[in-house]
């Protein structure tokens, strides 16, 4: 039986990949990783200073290297990535999860009595983070990795594939944190890389929900500093709330249609 058609290509559902299209997948995502890395450190876009930038160069290269594995049109290779039109459902899911991540944290401040001063942020900053830390990030992880997989394997066995790289690339906070604070990151990645991959499913294998989730994850730390006394507890706390209140997705379930 065939399965979807991606760009132009049958794609017969839980079939593996060959050999060489999987050292082309894995190609493509270290060295468009490399250019997201490159670009981001040329431009000091730390905070998404010029994160729209970064994000149309991440983008663009990553339609490049799908357009490569699949052929097809700019449109069609645009929708394979997830850079369609999104499903309301997913959109809804993504903004009550994101929701319950600020109450949890605010909850957890008032209770805890942290001094946490903000850092009022344009509204072009909270773009760039969007653009770089949201819409880079997941459509290089979710609508390039995790969709080519999910093509092919059930959920969780795209899931699992694709996360041994999410969770690799993040190895290097090591060189740059503290260690509870690099270990804790690592974990994140892993436990939030289900529930961004649900978004995508939810939302008709896009990446717009997913990348709103992972927006929230990612700006909160850089909007909010806490005081010297709490420079530990609240990214570690952070941390815990955004590794398990966002798993809740997992009990909407994703419409026949959009599998």
């Amino acid at each position: 039986m065939k399965g979807p058609t991606v760009v132009g290509v049958v794609v017969h559902e839980h079939i593996g990949p060959s050999r060489t299209h999987w050292v082309r997948l894995l190609s493509g995502l270290v060295a468009i990783f490399a250019l997201f890395q490159w670009i981001a450190t040329a431009l000091h876009s730390d905070r998404g200073q010029a994160g729209v930038i970064v994000a149309l160069t991440v983008v663009s290269a990553t339609l490049i290297a799908q357009r490569g594995l699949y052929g097809g049109t700019l449109v069609e290779t645009t929708g394979s990535l997830g850079l369609g039109i999104p499903r309301l459902r997913g959109l809804i899911a993504a903004c009550a999860s994101c929701a319950s991540l600020a109450i949890a944290q605010t909850a957890f401040v008032m209770a805890s009595g942290v001094v946490v001063t903000y850092d009022a942020m344009s509204l072009l900053g909270l773009a760039g983070l969007f653009a770089q830390g949201g819409v880079a990030e997941e459509t290089l992880f979710r609508g390039y990795l995790f969709g080519d997989l999910r093509r092919r394997f059930p959920f969780w066995r795209a899931w699992f594939a694709s996360m041994i790289p999410f969770v690799a690339v993040h190895l290097f906070l090591f060189l740059t944190m503290p260690w509870p604070v690099a270990m804790a990151s690592v974990l994140l990645a892993a436990t939030t890389s289900i529930p961004l991959s649900h978004l995508y499913e939810l939302g008709g294998r896009t990446i717009w929900a997913p990348a709103m989730l992972h927006f929230t994850i990612q700006s909160i730390p850089k909007i909010f500093i806490p005081a010297d006394s709490a420079r530990l507890t609240f990214p570690l706390t952070w941390m815990a709330v955004c590794g398990t209140l966002p798993l809740l997705v997992l009990l909407i379930r994703v419409r026949a249609s959009t599998r």
